[in-house]
């Protein structure tokens, strides 16, 4: 047996080694389609937890009372309100005009819930999702509401990806060596974090009870 294989691969060389590269190719091809199922499956499992964590986000905050608004935690809370005030935006006939009509305290809050929600694989991806006026209400939500490095951290990736500022280049580079600089931020301040932003919500609470 082994005799008459080796005698038709002598016969036939090129046949066998096209028969070889099929096979490699088939296995590579095979390989290939596995990992972008995985990533499919991946993407879809996460596409399908944001939805429902949105949907219980939506749920929880349907109402809003003042013990809501002391007893939940800080970034849920923020969190939390914005959706009550994405979903009151939803309800109106003109979102852009209701959207400008929003009292401070409401505008810089909603800001600052897209930075967590958007913002929570990588601070970048807040700005690649979000455009004006977001994304300067959440410069200032940051500024006032969390400040200290964060806010530099944050105001650095604003400049650099504001089409309109041309004394800065976003840099793929730098504008990773900030995400990093955020995440490890965040991690350090822990539950603190936003904390500040409880805080005003508590002290403007007649803006956020519905």
């Amino acid at each position: 047996m082994l005799e008459s294989i080796r005698q038709s691969i002598s016969e036939y060389p090129l046949l066998y080694i096209f028969i070889l590269a099929a096979l490699a190719l088939c296995v590579f091809l095979w390989a290939v389609a596995m990992r972008a199922a995985r990533r499919r499956r991946v993407e879809k499992d996460a596409l399908i937890a944001a939805l429902d964590y949105e949907k219980a986000l939506r749920a929880q905050f349907k109402t809003v009372t003042r013990q809501m608004l002391a007893d939940t935690h800080p970034e849920r809370l923020v969190e939390g309100v914005c959706c009550s005030i994405q979903m009151d935006l939803e309800s109106q006939p003109d979102m852009q005009a209701a959207y400008d009509a929003l009292p401070e305290p409401r505008r810089l809050v909603y800001a600052l819930g897209y930075v967590i929600q958007d913002g929570r694989g990588a601070l970048s991806g807040f700005f690649r999702k979000n455009g004006q006026p977001l994304t300067a209400a959440a410069l200032e939500a940051v500024q006032r509401l969390v400040g200290g490095e964060c806010a530099a951290v944050f105001g650095s990736e604003y400049d650099a990806f504001d089409e309109a500022n041309e004394a800065v280049s976003l840099v793929r580079g730098d504008i990773a060596a900030a995400d990093a600089r955020w995440e490890a931020l965040s991690r350090a301040a822990g539950e603190g974090l936003y904390a500040g932003a409880k805080g005003y919500i508590l002290e403007n609470s007649q803006f956020f009870v519905v």
